[in-house]
């Protein structure tokens, strides 16, 4: 999966698990809201609660569910529990060309500083704060998953 994709997902994920409240879920419940296979999911929580951002109970009666506090999970939080490579792909290199056998090293510092400039906006936006937004909208148009 695309790492932009993953991390939409596992948003979602951690959006759905607050909305649909207290109980646990199952990773074909969560697969349906988002429209995708549950293996998708699961890969998805698997890299969630190794951060502690999410947890889950084994069984029949099992599900997953959200270890912290809606107010304490950051976008940030969640980018770096899914972020398995990095943001900008590297150049493929010819070596035969100056340009293109020099160019990843060329970009490597200002692709490092445009992640890391994402950090703060993405810190100040809390799980909390987009299931207010959501709450919001489904107040004058509601919709259903």
């Amino acid at each position: 999966m695309k790492a932009d994709a993953k991390f939409s997902t596992a948003i979602h994920v951690c959006l759905y698990l607050h909305y649909r409240g207290e109980k646990l879920l199952s990773s074909q419940e969560m697969a349906a809201s988002v429209n995708t296979n549950p293996v998708v999911i699961r890969r998805v929580l698997a890299e969630l609660r190794k951060k502690d951002i999410v947890g889950s109970v084994a069984g029949n009666q099992g599900g997953f569910y959200l270890k912290r506090a809606v107010d304490k999970i950051s976008l940030w939080d969640i980018y770096q529990a899914v972020n398995d490579r990095e943001l900008f792909q590297k150049p493929k290199v010819n070596e035969e060309c100056p340009v293109s056998s020099n160019l990843a090293q060329l970009v490597k510092l200002p692709f490092q500083a445009a992640e890391n400039a994402m950090q703060p906006s993405l810190e100040k936006i809390t799980i909390s704060t987009l299931y207010n937004q959501l709450d919001d909208i489904l107040k004058t148009s509601p919709k259903f998953c």
